[in-house]
């Protein structure tokens, strides 16, 4: 099977270390791994292309550079560019990461008659409008509508998400699809604390507000105080973004020891996960009238890995960590529970290699990309058989 794979989206590098660029590579690997021939159209490469896809085809046509309105156009040019490719390529199917401006799955899928799979990972349109800008939201709405009504199957990586798209094309055909974890690039941890009076708790992520590190640091503080000298914590920071400097300084403040890695390729976040003693996933309270959308890439990645994981409970959180057997869940907006958890952790050693192994048990029996493939691929043949004549 040719399985034509399109990232419109200029911020999504397919090679790159964001979270978005992980979820590209690992679905890439899924469809592989069931055999299917692939080819990436993208708009955006990047330049951390990982060993086993070094034989990748990929189609680049970048979006010219621009601001404001002229950037929502060049982005839809090259899209349509793409479309043109994968159409003069051919394929058996076509699956698209949503972006905001793409009409490539509406025009592929109708021009060579093949089965489309539209992936949403986020509200995008109020995600741009309230994070960036938006400038034309009518044409954003329009392309959203054309490529979830031309989608055999919509994979939405949460039930909010699923919402979102019913609510503006009633019609769609959506599943459920979370997001999972490569178990095999994931190892688990070597076990056993490594200092006596020191342990490491670590967050793998953008530094972006609505992932919870102010109040991460603020919960080490705390959790420090109430230790005094025996099990502190220290905290290390897996990843960059616009946030950065403030937390730098927010962690000066409070006295916490902390160590901001700055972005590192995908394959260097499982042997930092394994130099510390337990992982975080802080995101902040919910906002009054607005679901949590995400399915947080992180937390399958700490399960993976093998982590006693304190998380608070918001969002699909709950619906991936069991508390007390895979991880320990806390309020939000509680930085006294988070410390009290931590120092939980902290005098407990078995219950860090209890929670550690049972959380990586979870991982592989629970959430592999090739499970996350499969409930897209079983919609989409079931969709498939329906229409069939």
């Amino acid at each position: 099977m040719r399985v034509a794979y399109v990232c419109a989206d200029p911020g999504v590098p397919v090679f790159g270390t964001k979270g978005s660029s992980v979820h590209v590579q690992e679905i890439v690997r899924a469809w592989l791994r069931a055999g299917a021939d692939v080819t990436v159209y993208c708009t955006r490469a990047g330049t951390d292309r990982p060993a086993d896809l070094a034989g990748l085809p990929v189609v680049e046509i970048p979006a010219h550079r621009a601001d404001g309105e002229e950037r929502e156009r060049a982005t839809g040019e090259a899209a349509a560019g793409l479309a043109e490719a994968v159409i003069r390529d051919g394929c058996e199917v076509v699956y698209e990461r949503y972006s905001l401006f793409s009409p490539a799955l509406a025009m592929t899928a109708k021009a060579l008659r093949v089965p489309g799979v539209l992936e949403v990972n986020a509200p995008l349109i109020e995600e741009q409008q309230q994070y960036r800008q938006l400038f034309d939201r009518r044409l954003a709405e329009a392309v959203l509508h054309g490529n979830a009504l031309a989608a055999d199957t919509v994979a939405a990586v949460s039930e909010p998400v699923v919402r979102w798209v019913k609510q503006r094309v009633p019609e769609a055909r959506t599943v459920l699809a979370p997001n999972g974890v490569n178990t095999e690039r994931i190892r688990p941890r070597p076990r056993g604390r490594r200092h006596p009076r020191q342990l490491t708790v670590g967050f793998v992520g953008t530094l972006k507000p609505w992932h919870g590190v102010p109040a991460l640091l603020t919960a080490v503080a705390l959790a420090n105080t109430e230790a005094g000298t025996d099990g502190r914590w220290t905290v290390k920071i897996i990843g960059d973004g616009p946030g950065r400097q403030d937390l730098e300084r927010a962690a000066a403040g409070l006295g916490v020891e902390a160590e901001f890695t700055g972005a590192v390729p995908p394959d260097a976040v499982p042997g930092l996960l394994h130099e510390c003693d337990a992982a975080a996933a802080p995101y902040p309270q919910p906002v009054p009238d607005r679901d949590d959308y995400f399915s947080p890439l992180k937390v399958y990645e700490y399960l993976a890995a093998g982590m006693p994981i304190v998380a608070t409970a918001v969002g699909q959180i709950p619906s991936i960590l069991e508390d007390g057997r895979t991880g320990l869940l806390v309020a939000p907006g509680d930085p006294a529970a988070f410390a009290a958890a931590l120092n939980r952790l902290a005098v407990d050693a078995a219950l860090r290699e209890r929670l550690g192994t049972q959380a990586r048990v979870a991982a592989v029996e629970h959430h592999s990309w090739d499970s996350v493939l499969s409930l897209i691929t079983e919609a989409l043949a079931i969709r498939q058989e329906v229409v069939r004549p």
